[in-house]
C-alpha cells in the first residue's frame, strides 16, 4: 500500500487505522442483522464487554460500532442502564413507516427500470418462499423470505444512497414489522401484494411498481389501535415500553 508520494505509510498510521475500521464495520453489520432477525429487540441492553466476547474482537471496534449505531439512531443511551437498542414512540413509529413506504416505492420504481436478470430470479425465488411459508403458517420463515424480497428490490434499484438509507430505516422498524407478521391473515394478504409489485417491476412499469409498493408498506391505513393491539397480543414488553 503506497501513499501519494510513493512511500510506505509510517507505522501506526493508515495500516493500523484500517484494521479497527474494518472490524467495527463488521460488528455494525452483525448487530444490524441480529436486530433485523429479531435476535435483539428494542430496549435490549448492549454491553460492550459481552459484545466483544461474542464477536471475538477487542472492545475498541465494538465501542466504535456502537458509536456508529448511536449516530444513526439505532442505539440510544439510557443513563445508568447503559446503551440499548432504540425504541420508537408511537409518533416516530408511524412516521418511520410512512418514510419507509416512500423509500421502498422509490426503490421499486428504480428497480422497474434497472433490475438485472439474476435479480429477477432472486425476486421470484423470494416470492415463492413467502408463498410456501404463508401456506405453512410459518411466520419466521415468511419473515426471512419477506426480508429477502424487499432487500432484492432495494438492490435492484442500483441506487447506493437509497439502499444505505433504506437499510438503516428497515433495521429500525424491523422489530415492529416482524410483530405485524403475526397478525392473523397478514402473511396470506401479502402474497398477492408481492405478486403485483413483482409483475409491475418485471413489466418495467415504474409508476405502478411504486404505487403498489407504497400501499403494501404503509401502516397508516391500518390504524393506530390495530398496531397497538398487535403488539399487546404478541406480549413483548420491550416493544410496548414506549408505545403504552
Amino acid at each position: 500500500m503506497k501513499t501519494n508520494s510513493g512511500a510506505l505509510p509510517a507505522a501506526g498510521s493508515a495500516i493500523l487505522h484500517d484494521e479497527p475500521e474494518s472490524l467495527s464495520a463488521n460488528v455494525v453489520h452483525r448487530l444490524e442483522l441480529e436486530i433485523l432477525k429479531g435476535q435483539r429487540k428494542p430496549g435490549d441492553r448492549l454491553d460492550e464487554r459481552l459484545l466483544a466476547e461474542q464477536f471475538g474482537v477487542s472492545r475498541t471496534p465494538v465501542r466504535e460500532a456502537l458509536q456508529r449505531l448511536a449516530a444513526s439512531g439505532l442505539v440510544v443511551s439510557r443513563g445508568r442502564q447503559g446503551l440499548q437498542v432504540a425504541q420508537l414512540s408511537i409518533a416516530d413509529l408511524l412516521d418511520a413507516f410512512s418514510v419507509a413506504a416512500e423509500m421502498e416505492a422509490l426503490a421499486s420504481a428504480h428497480a422497474a427500470r434497472r433490475i438485472r436478470p439474476e435479480q429477477r430470479r432472486r425476486l421470484e425465488t423470494a416470492h415463492q418462499a413467502c408463498s410456501v411459508a404463508a401456506r405453512a403458517h410459518d411466520a419466521d420463515g415468511f419473515y426471512e423470505a419477506n426480508l429477502e424480497f424487499h432487500e432484492t428490490i432495494s438492490a435492484a434499484s442500483h441506487n447506493r444512497i437509497l439502499q444505505e438509507e433504506l437499510r438503516r430505516l428497515t433495521v429500525k422498524i424491523s422489530p415492529y414489522r416482524r410483530t405485524i407478521t403475526f397478525q392473523p391473515g397478514r402473511m396470506e394478504s401479502s402474497i398477492p401484494e408481492h405478486e403485483q409489485i413483482m409483475v409491475s417491476i418485471f413489466r418495467g412499469d415504474a409508476a405502478q411498481a411504486g404505487q403498489v409498493m407504497r400501499a403494501h408498506v404503509t401502516l397508516l391505513g391500518e390504524g393506530l389501535s390495530d398496531l397497538l393491539q398487535f403488539l399487546r397480543q404478541y406480549g413483548d414488553q420491550n416493544l410496548l415500553a414506549e408505545l403504552a
